[in-house]
């Protein structure tokens, strides 16, 4: 039941570039960081959904195909990376941001070619992706996020909405490779609607709520 859903692609394209058509929307009612953020992110989110999904018009097994999977995964990662930067309020944010986005690609290209077996399977890549950006994403967490102020809870917040997301994809992954059970499926349904429909409004939700609580604060 769930591997029929994780396939059905109602749910894994037209569901994301409906809310991705809201979004776009409803980002235009936003002002700066947010408006940009919001347009940016959704009109990507739904060119992914489409572009790798069932109805993709890129013939399977193409360089192109490989080519669009691997930009949509690390423009994906990116969103996080810019909402990081821009909470840190870091010099060269977006410079900084797509640097971050490469380091687990990168890296997991490297453990590729040094171990075949990996790179020959599409489940342990999978779960090599996974496991490699819960690292990055945890040591943020624990190194490089503030605390005490609205701007520090919007990046803990999304912080712990990356976190939740890529476990769910690895003990799902785990999970397959183990037993191959159907409801390891659902698992890695919940994290794909995470991270095609619910990342970008929920994102913009907690910006809101940030810049109110800022406004808050005292000076």
């Amino acid at each position: 039941m769930f591997h029929h859903l994780y396939d059905n692609p109602l749910l894994g394209t037209m569901l994301p570039c409906g809310v991705a058509l809201l979004v776009l929307l409803a980002a235009q009612w936003r002002r700066g960081f947010a408006r940009g953020f919001g347009t940016v992110f959704a009109i990507g989110i739904a060119a992914d959904a489409w572009l790798n999904g069932a109805w993709t018009p890129v013939r399977s097994g193409t360089a192109m195909a490989t080519a669009v999977s691997v930009f949509f995964v690390i423009f994906g990662d990116f969103r996080y990376f810019v909402l990081l930067e821009h909470g840190l309020q870091e010099r060269a944010g977006l410079l900084r941001a797509a640097a971050w986005a490469f380091v687990v690609p990168v890296t997991a290209q490297l453990v590729r070619w040094q171990f075949p077996r990996v790179g020959n399977d599409e489940r342990s890549t999978f779960l090599l992706y996974e496991l490699l950006m819960l690292v990055v994403v945890g040591a943020t967490w624990l190194l490089r996020l503030p605390y005490g102020t609205a701007r520090a809870r919007l990046l803990r917040r999304a912080t712990a909405f990356e976190l939740a997301q890529y476990a769910l994809w690895a003990g799902a992954d785990i999970g397959l490779m183990k037993t191959g059970q159907d409801w390891f499926y659902g698992m890695r349904l919940v994290a794909n609607l995470m991270y095609y429909v619910a990342f970008v409004p929920v994102m913009l939700w907690l910006i809101a709520k940030s810049v109110r609580g800022q406004k808050e604060e005292p000076a």
